[in-house]
This record gives C-alpha cells, structure tokens and sequence, in this order.
C-alpha cells in the first residue's frame, strides 16, 4: 500500500508539471503604451515581468509597466522562482492594465528592435495629444418661388475646423444671392479665418480676419482684423460658452461711401449648446464701436445721396443655427442671420435680416 501510495504522488507530481510546461507555451498578446503590440509564447511571469518568445524577436523580458494591457492566456503563466506558484494559481485573471507610474524597483529589458521595445508611460511623446484631422462641412440651401411674386434665392457655405495642442483653427467662407421679380436683392461674397490659443482650460486669445463684398451696398472690399482675449465662463459635457473683447481695424473700399480706415473696439461670445447625439445649437454675437464718426454716401433709389456726416459708426451681428444630423455625414440646418451697419443711415439699406435651410455634408 505504501509503494502505490508512493507512485500515485509521484505520478501527479509529473503531470503538475508538464501542465505548467504547456502554460507557459501559450499564445499572449501585449498592447505595448506606444501603441505597438507585441505577440508570442508566453515563458514565464514573476516581480512584474513577462516574458515571451517571439517567432521574430526571440526571448523578450517586457515589465508591465511598459505595457497598456496585457491579454493573457486561458491559464496564469508559471512562475519558475516559486515553488508554489504552479500548485496554487489554476484560474486566469482579468486582463492587467498598466499602474500609472512605473515602480521604481522593476528592471527594465531592453527589447532587440527599437520598434517593438516598450517605452516609458511618462515620457514626454506620451502627453502630447493626436492631432486630429480637418472637419469639413459644406451646405447648400435653395429656393424658389413664381406666381404674384418672383423670388429666387440660395446660399452655399463650407466650413472646416481643425485642432491640435493648444491651437483651434476655424475657417468658413459664405455666398449669398436673392432674386425678386428678377431683380437682385442680395448678392453678397463673404469668408474669415479664426485662430484661437488656449492659455489655460477657461482663457484663451484670438485673431480673426475677415473679408466681405457687398454688390447691392456696392461694397467692393471690407477687410477687418481682429485681436482678442476670452473666457470660457461655462465649460460642460453638453454647455460651451465663451466672452471676450478686443479691437479691430477695418479698411473698407466702396461707392457708397468714405473709403479708408476705422478703428472698432470689440465685444464677442459664442455659445453651443448639444441637445442630443444628433441636434446642436450654435450660436455667436459680435458688437463693434468706432469712436471716429465718418461721413457716408448711401445708395438710395438708384441714385448716391449724402447724409448725416456725424453718423454713429457701430455694427451687430448676431447668427444662430439648428444643427440636425441625418447620417453620420448628413445634416439639415437651420439658421437665423442678423447683420446691422450703422454707417448705412438708410433703415432697408443698412440692416440684413435673413432665415435659410441648408442641406449639409461632412467629410
């Protein structure tokens, strides 16, 4: 009885092992912190190390530190420098995620290819952030209508935005055109470029340049650049909004008026608002004063009339739009457009006020 007790030891002795032997020739994957993964039999894993053989590589040591998850096999690998480890350990873990910070006492093995050697989770490639690729946008919107009333009008606009570190840059250009009773109402070229940096989560600063032409106010050219300092005063998962001030020079070329410089200063905000997955509000107001008070000519019936030369010299805009997502490329969108210029005494002349539906396409 003893002898057969004594085989039947040694026998499960032997067969604890050669299970242990087959573990740590199983398949594993490591998903290495820069984004490389690394596959092989896995030989063992003790103190934070894993080692595996690599039909490429050969024998690699990797600490977990280096690694941002680690997918193991169906079985824990053996430890070969415990004695208990292959006796105690027969379920598998979860798969490991990496501690935020390597441990001071763990060795770091350097692999045989620069590729595929891990790299340290704090080094400093791993704070900067992707850069993310352009968003472009483009909307067309139409309409028509005959009968007592000719009217004939469209609006193209595109728009594309683009953000890395700590700089946002936002681009969009508009065309503008309105026929009633096959006259022109609105024929108007407009296009700026906006570049944010941001200081800090809630400051930031910006230059905006814009340009506009204006055939029915027989603007030829308006360029106006703007500097600028902001605050985010609301920053939320759904809830965005941003004030600032700053001071702009204009330099306008036209026939119906004083052609030169002004200067304005400048108040702006701009607010987004995400209902849902699928529907946005934006929304932006822009108030500029000049204290030069310039004298302006006015198309009025045909003809060039002068007036007041002391006239305020102050412009609104103010722009809201619904945003609703079709597809994932696809919106419809609803926009309602408020422009004022002062210098234009004439009340039909000098304000724009406007509602339009657009078809939209992101790529």
């Amino acid at each position: 009885m003893a002898m057969a007790t004594t085989w039947l030891v040694v026998a499960f002795v032997c067969a604890s092992a050669k299970a242990a032997i087959n573990q740590s020739g199983e398949h594993v994957v490591l998903q290495l912190s820069n984004g490389d993964r690394l596959t092989g039999e896995l030989i063992w894993r003790n103190n934070g190390l894993l080692r595996i053989r690599s039909p490429i590589l050969g024998d690699v040591t990797i600490p977990e530190t280096a690694l941002s998850e680690v997918s193991l096999p169906s079985q824990t690998a053996p430890d070969l420098n415990s004695s208990t480890s292959n006796r105690s350990k027969t379920n598998s873990p979860p798969p490991l995620k990496a501690p935020a910070t390597p441990s001071d006492t763990s060795p770091v093995a350097s692999a045989p290819s620069s590729k595929n050697a891990p790299t340290n989770s704090n080094s400093e490639s791993a704070k900067i952030p992707p850069i993310k690729p352009w968003k472009v946008k483009l909307e067309f919107g139409y309409a028509q209508q005959t009968g007592l009333k000719n009217t004939l009008n469209y609006n193209v606009r595109g728009e594309a935005e683009k953000q890395f570190n700590q700089h946002t840059l936002r681009t969009t250009a508009r065309l503008l055109y309105a026929e009633q009773n096959n006259r022109p109402s609105a024929d108007r070229t407009d296009t700026n470029f906006r570049w944010r940096y941001q200081f800090s989560k809630r400051t930031f600063a910006q230059a905006l340049t814009t340009y506009l032409q204006d055939e029915i106010t027989q603007i030829h050219a308006n360029f106006e650049q703007n500097i600028g300092l902001g605050y985010r005063v609301i920053d939320k998962k759904r809830h965005a909004l941003n004030i600032g001030a700053g001071i702009t020079g204009q330099y306008r070329d036209w026939d119906a008026g004083t052609n030169g410089f002004a200067p304005y200063g400048e108040i702006f905000e701009d607010y987004t608002f995400k209902i849902n997955d699928r529907i946005t509000l934006v929304q932006d107001t822009v108030f500029q004063y000049s204290p030069e008070d310039r004298a302006f000519n006015i198309p009025a019936t045909g003809r060039v009339a002068k007036v007041n030369p002391q006239a305020q010299n102050y412009k609104i805009r103010f722009n809201t739009s619904l945003q609703g997502k079709v597809t994932e490329r696809i919106s419809v969108n609803l926009r309602y457009e408020y422009e004022l210029d002062n210098a234009i005494q004439i009340k039909d002349a000098r304000k724009n006020e406007r509602i339009t539906s657009a078809i939209g396409y992101a790529f």
